[in-house]
């Protein structure tokens, strides 16, 4: 096993050959939580409480997401992107179509960089786990790198440290390298059910990360590398709120409608953002 420069490389047992299985199953069965020595030096984290992640602690992270998933099981991953903006405006009267909203969606992705990742993982005890990875992609003092102006200042004021990401956030390359040690990807370990809101262009960041590449202009090449690292359990909050027309509007307003408040963090935040976005496809999935 290859290390990544700059980061200590994690050293775990051999993963076991890919179970195909996309029967999701119930509620009411689940993998028990293991309970870990007091010693260990990356315990568990503490369900509920979002875990801000940095260059510096990016093994340990990957450490605690290691433990969860090699327990096997059904899980839930919930992701949320931040990013500097939608630089190429979407025309809505064509959103009908597939191929367009690929189209605006890699050119958005292509051009832009990440600022940050968040990760909910939950079991299905409902136990809920969720980490803020903060990367060091974009430069805001670069003018090659591309932004909308309002975008950054609505993310500085939900507490976004374009210096701190800048000089302490994580090389995107380093995350994707940590995604396949742990085998969080492909359901290596875990069968996991992917879960975003408006997750388009969540799935797009997070494929151009681990690809290290631009998104493909084939649509088709796209979505069979989609497939090869998250699997077909892929469900968009936004689609769900079809079935109830009272719903719209964004996260916030959709969480605030269904009686779910934000527990942990600020809105325009990734870790936040992921799991609110859980709490809203439960209560949804339930309804």
């Amino acid at each position: 096993m290859q290390a990544v420069e700059g980061t200590p490389c994690l050293q775990f047992p051999s993963l076991p050959v890919p179970v195909i299985n996309t029967y999701l199953g119930t509620m009411e069965y689940c993998c028990p939580i293991i309970p870990l020595p007091m010693h260990d030096p990356d315990p568990l984290p503490i369900p509920g409480v979002i875990y801000p992640v940095w260059k510096s602690n990016l093994v340990p992270a990957f450490s605690q997401i290691w433990k969860l998933i090699s327990q096997g099981g059904r899980w839930f991953a919930s992701i949320d992107t931040e990013f500097p903006g939608t630089i190429y405006d979407y025309d809505k009267g064509r959103l009908h179509d597939p191929l367009y909203k690929y189209m605006m969606m890699k050119k958005n992705v292509n051009d832009t960089n990440i600022i940050q990742l968040g990760l909910t993982l939950a079991d299905l005890n409902q136990n809920i786990y969720t980490w803020e990875f903060n990367f060091s992609d974009f430069d805001i003092d670069r003018e090659d790198h591309k932004h909308i102006k309002r975008s950054i200042e609505l993310l500085k004021r939900h507490g976004i440290d374009f210096w701190r990401n800048k000089e302490d956030g994580i090389p995107s390359h380093e995350f994707a390298r940590m995604c396949r040690e742990v085998g969080l990807l492909e359901n290596r370990l875990v069968e996991l059910t992917w879960v975003g809101f408006q997750i388009s262009s969540d799935l797009g960041y997070f494929t151009k990360i681990l690809t290290g590449q631009k998104l493909p202009d084939d649509f088709e090449e796209y979505k069979k590398a989609e497939r090869i690292y998250f699997g077909d359990r892929v469900c968009d909050v936004k689609d769900m709120m079809n079935s109830f027309p009272t719903l719209k509007g964004g996260l916030t307003k959709v969480a605030e409608k269904l009686g779910i408040a934000r527990v942990a963090g600020k809105s325009h935040q990734a870790g936040s953002d992921s799991l609110l976005t859980y709490l809203s496809f439960i209560k949804l999935s339930s309804m």
